[in-house]
């Protein structure tokens, strides 16, 4: 459809492109005062985003799951990866595997228990629930602790973390939709579906970081380069997306080998520049609108008429995450002075903090699933607690824990 047809502009569309275009005024503006109050960035859109709703000061565009999933997730999964410090990642690559893979398993199950005896849900809607709830959010977790100064072990740990968790949580999502849907679970089924989605979506996005990597050392030009790199972020999401492998890990593979390989073989150090600079633009204009939409589309008064539920899930999320990171701990035996391995803990847990994937995942709920409006209650709960409460006091926490960065 033609933004202007024969019989004029199209109001839907153009109405769309307004709301946009007023959400990064209103981002910049909460950008520019968030300096002065030294409020997290994150955190600080999510609350404009609920003033603006709670007010109705104006039409605010609903949050897309689609939208959110295909639009805004390439740019910020790929941004952290390409300008993840991959030598230092290497050597934390232990405790990062820890939290993402099996780490969200154990939460998706741990929570989903907890839910299932306390509020006696289906266990099918409580484990769905809990891969729902179960990966931290890459954009909230990365830029609060950049922002917050945390130090430079405990940021790679969570980046690293983050960035690999959410495609185990989406895989997981998938298998434990159709049983919470259809009622039935197949074993064989979902351990195959997880291993293509896991797996194939490593494949790809590796293949085509390498093709870009290669590719970027036969050319000159600094546009064609951005251009290239911005390619591969949507082309290995979509392509990946399109087989039925993970989309999200696909992009994070591919950032990683682009911005790690690529860097190495052929890329000039005035286009390591300027890519870095693209990806840090991009990653921030979605950053802003994800969170702006992700408080317009939390309703203070539903989660206030499912307050016990909301209750249950925020303090099963925050147990779960305690005692992972404390696990953690254990298999992972730091070199550093043994006290500061609760210190690293207590930051973690804190610092589990869930966003915009959560809040995507359960807005894609299909209409017929079961329990679908409590679910949808307790995620957005677990979301703005997280966000709201922990991310306002993490500075706080940083300080009493002794692990900011000078």
């Amino acid at each position: 459809m033609l933004l202007v047809s024969e019989q004029g502009a199209n109001p839907a569309i153009i109405g769309t492109v307004q709301g946009y275009a007023w959400l990064l005024l209103a981002a910049t503006l909460v950008a520019m005062a968030v300096r002065r109050l030294n409020i997290p960035y994150a955190v600080a859109l999510v609350i404009g985003g609920l003033a603006i709703e709670a007010s109705h000061v104006g039409t605010v565009p609903d949050l897309d799951p689609d939208l959110l999933l295909f639009v805004f997730l390439p740019p910020l999964l790929f941004d952290a990866a390409f300008r993840l410090d991959a030598r230092h990642a290497r050597s934390l690559m232990r405790p990062i595997l820890i939290l993402a893979l099996p780490g969200v398993l154990l939460a998706t199950l741990m929570v989903g228990g907890a839910v299932w005896l306390v509020l006696d849900l289906p266990l099918s809607a409580a484990f769905l629930f809990g891969s729902i709830v179960a990966a931290t959010d890459p954009v909230a977790v990365i830029g609060i602790f950049q922002q917050l100064k945390v130090t430079h072990r405990l940021s790679l740990i969570a980046e690293g973390e983050s960035l690999v968790n959410d495609g185990m949580a989406i895989t997981l999502y998938v298998v434990l939709l159709e049983w919470a849907v259809t009622g039935s679970f197949d074993a064989v089924g979902s351990l195959g579906t997880f291993g293509l989605e896991v797996l194939g979506g490593v494949f790809i996005g590796g293949v085509l970081g390498w093709a870009s990597s290669r590719l970027t050392q036969q050319s000159d030009d600094h546009l064609v380069e951005m251009l290239l790199s911005l390619s591969v972020a949507y082309g290995s999401f979509l392509v990946a997306d399109a087989i039925g492998a993970s989309g999200a890990l696909a992009c994070v593979a591919a950032g990683f080998v682009h911005g790690s390989y690529g860097r190495s073989i052929g890329m000039s150090a005035n286009t390591r520049e300027l890519l870095d600079d693209l990806w840090e633009f991009l990653g921030f204009v979605a950053n802003a609108l994800v969170f702006l939409l992700l408080g317009f589309s939390v309703h203070v008064n539903d989660l206030i008429d499912e307050a016990w539920p909301v209750t249950v899930a925020v303090i099963a999320v925050l147990l779960t995450r305690a005692l992972l990171t404390s696990l953690t701990g254990y298999l992972t035996p730091y070199q550093d002075d043994p006290v500061r391995t609760w210190r690293e803990a207590a930051l973690l847990t804190w610092g589990g903090l869930r966003g915009a994937l959560t809040a995507a995942l359960v807005l894609a709920l299909p209409p017929d699933t079961p329990h679908r409006d409590v679910l949808v209650a307790m995620a957005f709960g677990v979301v703005l607690f997280t966000l709201v409460v922990q991310g306002l006091t993490l500075p706080v926490v940083i300080r009493r824990l002794d692990l900011g960065r000078d």
